[in-house]
């Protein structure tokens, strides 16, 4: 039995010895997955910014919807603007329904399509060009979109817009800048 005991003993102390190199091994191996897992989280973080970045620049200068549904997207519009459009901060429509409307415009309305076929090369609302007949969109004034563009719009309004009810103070100030005087018509908070 002391034989035993000793075999034992020299088993349990290789094994130890053989074990914390696999200890080791394993702690680095997690501590790389996590260092990995916060770089994709950081990048996607940044994706993210970009592609709220480039929605806002769509919205505002390629097809100028602020033009007609306003900075805020208050449906106010800009002065020259007739103020009809649709009020985004109540709408409850959601991403596929807004890239939709953006591409095939809303029928009967000054709402236009940005999708070049819309209608002729593909049904919008189930309508085609002859079945919309003279409630047909117009083409936007300026540029039509492809669909990333639509879609990144679309992610714009969700993050800025639909939904969001009155307009604060604080995103008066993120356009206009802190002293702008036109902020001060606007609740700190809603």
């Amino acid at each position: 039995t002391d034989e035993v005991a000793r075999n034992a003993y020299r088993l349990t102390s290789d094994d130890d010895f053989c074990i914390w190199p696999v200890i080791t091994m394993r702690v680095m191996r997690v501590s790389f997955r996590l260092a990995t897992a916060a770089l994709v989280m950081a990048s996607a973080v940044v994706a993210a910014q970009e592609d709220f970045s480039y929605g806002r620049r769509l919205y505002l200068d390629k097809a100028q919807c602020s033009y007609c549904h306003g900075w805020a997207g208050d449906g106010a519009g800009d002065g020259q603007s007739n103020g009809g459009a649709a009020n985004l901060r109540q709408s409850r429509l959601n991403r596929a329904q807004l890239v939709l409307v953006i591409q095939c415009g809303r029928p009967g309305t000054a709402m236009p399509h940005f999708d070049e076929g819309a209608y002729r090369d593909k049904p919008c609302y189930g309508m085609n060009e002859a079945e919309v007949g003279a409630r047909k969109p117009q083409l936007p004034p300026g540029s039509t979109l492809q669909p990333r563009e639509a879609e990144a719009i679309a992610d714009y309004l969700l993050g800025k817009f639909i939904g969001r009810g009155a307009i604060t103070r604080a995103e008066c100030e993120e356009s206009f800048g802190k002293d702008a005087r036109a902020c001060g018509e606007y609740a700190a908070k809603p």
